[in-house]
């Protein structure tokens, strides 16, 4: 019985965090609440709003477009500069240090930083392109396409950062003796990549996957700061359109339902990443 005490204090924990705050916002759901009114019962009528939203199904889907293009790019990336430093190249130590910058600056600060590089009226690329000879650049954040495209490379600049170390640490846990092996019956570099190095770090493969879907589906300060949406809801993602429905039109209730929404794919996903895990995939 007293080894179940030790318990307490982290099921309380789960209780207070997770538990509470998932049946908390249930109740919103069902509710209309426009502070500092009083909630008032709706039943499903959040739910029917939720089916005629064609703002929040459009933020869906471009949250579902950055999502497959940052992970396609950032792991790739990732997964290239990973190979380069565990080939322990000259001069490769100090880039090292440099890899992981963006994962310890905030959101803001790298947004800020490409804002300073891309603005059409400020930046230093649409300054720099017409002396080079490029005339008429486009206008990054404000082209419906480019201003994606943005958002897509600077997720993925970030992202690399984070899952390079990660996939390093899985390189290097795999055998010599594979590679040896490969080697003696006349395999490419190629051949010991891909049929070695790709099978042996498959399940942080699978973890960079899902947490790479988990993190751009919460995605927001970068597109505050980059395009705040626009243009014409081109990079509205979900939980801006969350955001705006719940803190800046205080339709808290209806914000509810939306997050509702995005539950189960970020549940499904971390589900997903487990039982691929328990496998050993």
């Amino acid at each position: 019985m007293t080894s179940y005490l030790f318990l307490v204090p982290a099921l309380s924990f789960l209780f207070v965090f997770s538990i509470v705050p998932i049946v908390y916002l249930i109740w919103l759901s069902l509710h209309q609440y426009q502070l500092p009114n009083p909630p008032i019962f709706l039943g499903l009528d959040n739910f029917r709003q939720l089916m005629a939203d064609h703002t929040f199904l459009k933020s869906v889907v471009n949250t579902s477009v950055y999502t497959v293009g940052s992970m396609t790019v950032g792991l790739s990336a990732a997964l290239f500069m990973a190979v380069l430093l565990s080939l322990k190249l000259k001069g490769f130590r100090f880039f090292k240090v440099l890899y992981f910058l963006p994962t310890v600056t905030s959101e803001v600060i790298t947004a800020m930083i490409f804002l300073w590089i891309l603005d059409n009226n400020l930046g230093i690329l649409n300054y720099v392109l017409p002396i080079l000879g490029f005339e008429n650049p486009p206008n990054w954040l404000q082209d419906p396409i480019w201003a994606m495209i943005v958002l897509i490379l600077v997720g993925a600049w970030r992202g690399a950062s984070y899952n390079t170390p990660i996939f390093l640490a899985g390189l290097e846990g795999i055998p010599k003796d594979y590679y040896e092996a490969a080697e003696l019956d006349g395999a490419s570099g190629w051949q010991k990549f891909w049929h070695i190095s790709i099978p042996g770090i498959v399940p942080i493969l699978v973890y960079c996957m899902v947490m790479s879907v988990i993190g751009s589906f919460q995605v927001i300060a970068i597109v505050d700061v980059l395009t705040n949406g626009g243009p014409m809801d081109r990079t509205l993602v979900a939980i801006k359109h969350i955001w705006q429905q719940a803190f800046e039109f205080n339709h808290v209730g209806y914000g509810a339902t939306l997050s509702l929404v995005l539950f189960p794919i970020l549940f499904l996903a971390t589900w997903l990443q487990l039982k691929l895990s328990s496998r050993g995939a």
